[in-house]
């Protein structure tokens, strides 16, 4: 290793110019990088819902779906102004990119009509097309119509006929959100008044929202700049020492984001804040070198020799630190959801690309620095100053307490912590702790909206269930139906399901119909042969597409929609048993069977499921393979175990966390555990690193864990609180998840300060590893 740092300091020049080329053409392929989100990217594509979802969604419609709800605060809808406004909107929708025109709802739209038989003749209407009804007579008509039929009354129409839905699919190989926001926003600026609230949700608005709130993301993450700026410059009050980690930071973010362009990655907004955690991490990496270079070069007075004992001393411990960082990112993988493996493959190689940008560029470019008179000065200043310094005074106590009696406190009050900490994690849950989005604030005009939709008319959160024949016809199968109708009923038992929907639901009304509206007549006929006659006529009636929600033009597929209380694990994880429960009796009608599962609860069940799955691997294989590494380092397994120790409380406690705040386990949150794991790590690793050199100088234990704290102790702690105040900038940010995951973080790098403060040493001192106690 001397030999090695002699080189690179010799050779700097060179070093650093090749580091200047590589940054240049990373830098030319950032500008080519695309910032949006796949929706495909989101799902894990191998799992059978998502199968499923991929083959239904171009014919029943997707996970993509847009509810528009026109809601009055006085009367009810049904007056020419509220009425105008919907059939405008219903037309206006047609305009957006990407929308499907054959799946729009509405009861302005042409494919909603009336059937009626009289005197033998079937009589087929729309119920408010082309023209809205103005006098009172064609208003009464409207309501007549709407009232009598169940498909329109309770789901396009409240009960209290206050509030209409208009609902909007579109086809996600041509979504773009930031249209998509931008156009429905214009139509609720447009219709929205004192007597009229436009209501709109579903994942495109709501991503759109994430788009439109990603410029003041941007902001914050600037103001955190600033904000480890001012803690750096408050600390050392030296440019170079606030200067290097930023720009090596700044350099690792522009071969990173290069690498994901030549990967052909997006750059989506949901992970934008795992970029900015992983340039942290280099500054983080540069700081610890910086405060180990001033260290030396306060003793030696030679910058030169100061950058080669730095790298001497810093380059295998940084090596194994940066390697564990790059291996818990790249676990995220795991779970095989699209965004997760290209985080994991691009985030390993910037975590890689950290070990040339800080541990060899922040050395190196010390070393090319001259030595200025100002310079001097400071480290003549920091000599006096280190005498009175409140931080070395508090360090120095440490230092003396541990060994004596302090690490038998310590020990207690981390088992107190540890169990504690595993009564909250048992709260976390995978999925949304929210009905609405837990991106944003609860009180966000997207949150208001969906609890609107949600608590009037609950049609947010479908899951389609697929009933499957083996060749067309089958759905108006007599015995198909009647097997329709025996699955919906037993799904309305659940207490979490609104409701049910089906082309089964619309038969006993059109045979009632087809009979004068006698009542007596609302059921679904005995024979199947004459149900069957009921299901075709009812299907060949209508125009093209008016029945395509719920079963395909060859009657081979049939949807049955269950509106679903909301998204939340609980719901999700209940219904989904449920339905499992009677297909393991009844697969299915004779000649077909049912297929799991579509809609927006299909895709979230799909998801919750592999990162339930990956998120006990990813924690088994992150702590196994951090303890090889560095038992492999320090050749010593007892070291190995004492620095995996603090990471398994820290990811117990990162769990205890989320849990009693309410932090669902997502594909947001999912990656966050990772990158908590490769946070705690570095302290220790470096830590260990400098006690073992300390003691191999041939100083007793309690000398060398008293010096150890006194000099990396001391940078741990400047490291740690500049990041932690950046991160807790943070909670001014727009959208609650990176808010939160400020917060979060924040907690994590203190404790993880506490735990190489005083866990780590509280273990040397109780265990005492064999590679620790040997002199060299």
């Amino acid at each position: 290793m001397e030999r090695c740092a002699q080189w690179l300091v010799r050779n700097r020049k060179i070093v650093l110019a090749a580091i200047g080329i590589a940054t240049l053409g990373f830098l030319v392929e950032v500008s080519r990088l695309s910032m949006k989100t796949d929706l495909n990217d989101l799902y894990p594509q191998k799992h059978p819902f998502i199968k499923v979802h991929n083959m239904i969604r171009n014919i029943f419609g997707g996970a993509n779906q847009i509810l528009i709800m026109v809601q009055v605060r006085k009367g009810d809808i049904f007056n020419p102004t509220t009425l105008e406004k919907v059939q405008w909107i219903s037309r206006e929708v047609e305009k957006i990119p990407g929308v499907d025109p054959y799946k729009i709802r509405s009861i302005a739209s042409s494919k909603m009509k009336d059937f009626k038989f009289t005197s033998g003749t079937l009589s087929i209407t729309p119920l408010m097309f082309p023209n809205i009804p103005r006098t009172d007579k064609e208003m009464q008509e409207l309501k007549d119509k709407i009232y009598s039929n169940l498909r329109y009354y309770g789901q396009y129409v409240s009960y209290d006929s206050k509030k209409t839905l208009i609902m909007v699919d579109f086809f996600e190989e041509q979504l773009d959100y930031r249209a998509i926001f931008n156009a429905l926003s214009a139509i609720r600026q447009r219709t929205e008044d004192d007597n009229h609230i436009i209501n709109i949700a579903g994942e495109p608005m709501h991503l759109g929202y994430i788009y439109h709130h990603s410029l003041q993301v941007l902001m914050v993450l600037l103001v955190t700049v600033f904000g480890i700026i001012v803690m750096l410059y408050i600390y050392y009050r030296n440019f170079r020492a606030v200067l290097l980690p930023i720009l090596s930071a700044a350099i690792s973010a522009v071969w990173g984001l290069g690498f994901m362009s030549l990967m052909k990655f997006n750059l989506d907004p949901l992970v934008l804040v795992l970029p900015f955690l992983i340039s942290l991490m280099t500054a983080r990496h540069s700081m610890q070198l910086i405060s180990r270079y001033l260290e030396e070069f306060e003793r030696t007075g030679d910058s030169k020799k100061a950058a080669a004992i730095t790298i001497e001393h810093m380059l295998l411990p940084g090596l194994t630190s940066i390697i564990t960082d790059a291996l818990g990112i790249a676990l995220v993988g795991i779970a095989a959801i699209p965004i997760l493996v290209n985080i994991a493959i691009a985030c390993g190689f910037w975590s890689v690309a950290t070990v040339v940008l800080s541990v060899l560029f922040t050395p190196l470019s010390l070393a090319c620095l001259p030595v200025t008179a100002r310079m001097q000065r400071y480290m003549a200043a920091q000599r006096t100053i280190t005498k009175e310094d409140y931080r070395d005074r508090f360090l120095s106590l440490i230092g003396r307490w541990i060994p004596q009696r302090g690490k038998w406190y310590v020990l207690c009050l981390t088992i107190v912590v540890v169990a504690i900490g595993w009564i909250y994690a048992q709260r976390i849950q995978v999925g949304d702790f929210m009905p609405g989005s837990s991106i944003l604030w609860p009180f966000h005009r997207y949150n208001k909206d969906a609890f609107r939709i949600t608590f009037s008319m609950p049609l947010l959160n479908p899951l389609y269930v697929i009933v499957e024949g083996d060749e067309g016809g089958f759905i108006t199968k007599g015995s198909t139906l009647r097997e329709m109708d025996h699955f919906q009923r037993y799904l309305a038992t659940h207490d979490r399901v609104m409701f049910t929907y089906s082309i089964v639901n619309n038969l006993p009304g059109f045979l009632m119909s087809s009979n004068e509206d006698d009542p007596q007549w609302c059921h679904l006929p005995k024979e199947d042969r004459i149900l069957s006659f009921i299901c075709r006529r009812l299907l060949y009636a209508g125009e093209p597409g008016t029945w395509d929600r719920y079963v395909d033009m060859q009657d081979k597929y049939a949807n049955i929609v269950v509106y679903c209380r909301d998204k939340m694990p609980k719901t999700v994880e209940s219904i989904i048993q449920h339905i499992q429960a009677y297909l393991s009796k009844t697969p299915g009608p004779p000649g077909g069977r049912y297929l799991l599962a579509g809609g927006a609860v299909g895709v979230q069940a799909a998801v919750r499921e592999v990162i339930a799955d990956a998120q006990i691997w990813n924690l088994l294989l992150a702590l196994g393979s951090i303890f090889l590494f560095c038992a492999l380092n320090f050749r010593s397994c007892m070291v190995g175990i004492i620095l995996t120790i603090p990471l398994a409380i820290s990811n117990i406690i990162t769990f205890a966390l989320m849990g009693a705040y309410h932090i669902g386990l997502t594909v947001n949150t999912y990656p966050i555990s990772s990158v908590g794991i490769g946070l705690g790590v570095d302290y220790g690793i470096y830590f260990m690193s400098r006690l073992i050199e300390e003691k191999d100088k041939g100083s007793t234990l309690e000398s060398a864990i008293h010096s150890t704290l006194r000099t990396n102790g001391k940078s741990i702690v400047q490291i740690a609180t500049t990041l932690t105040i950046g991160l807790l900038l943070w909670v001014f940010s727009a959208l609650k998840f990176q808010a939160e995951m400020g917060l979060l973080l924040a907690i994590l790098l203190f404790l993880n300060m506490l735990g190489a403060l005083f866990l780590v040493p509280t273990l040397v001192c109780i265990l005492k590893p064999k590679r620790i106690m040997r002199s060299s």
